[in-house]
């Protein structure tokens, strides 16, 4: 993610454009390990998450990714032309949890850039 993808990113998150809030506002976001969201996959369908991983693989558009955990669970993530990853990228990813009963994923409606420096996180 560019520099001004990011700050474009963070002004609509904050302003309530984009984010948990916006795509459903009956509901809090959850915060699961990708473990929790393998586990019962069925709980989280359609719901909105935030989950923090490093990118693990990528494709070369890098529009899909698979992000890991501090459970070591990779999951894959859509993101689009604007939220993209590259392998050895540390991310909170905020989107709507998808299972159609063998391949869960997320489409990601917001990628933040996130370095974790010292103690727990998990890269």
């Amino acid at each position: 993610m560019t520099k001004k993808a990011f700050e474009v990113a963070v002004v609509l998150l904050t302003l309530g454009i984009v984010g948990p809030a916006a795509a459903r506002s009956d509901q809090k976001p959850l915060t699961p390990i990708i473990a929790q969201l393998v586990a019962e996959p069925e709980v989280f369908a359609g719901r909105v998450v935030t989950i923090y991983g490093l990118v693990v693989e990528s494709r070369a558009s890098g529009k899909e990714f698979m992000v890991q955990d501090v459970s070591q669970h990779p999951l894959k993530v859509i993101g689009s032309k604007m939220l993209v990853a590259a392998v050895g990228d540390q991310l909170t990813v905020v989107g709507t949890f998808m299972w159609d009963g063998k391949s869960p994923y997320i489409a990601a409606t917001l990628l933040i850039p996130t370095r974790v420096l010292g103690g727990g996180g998990c890269c």
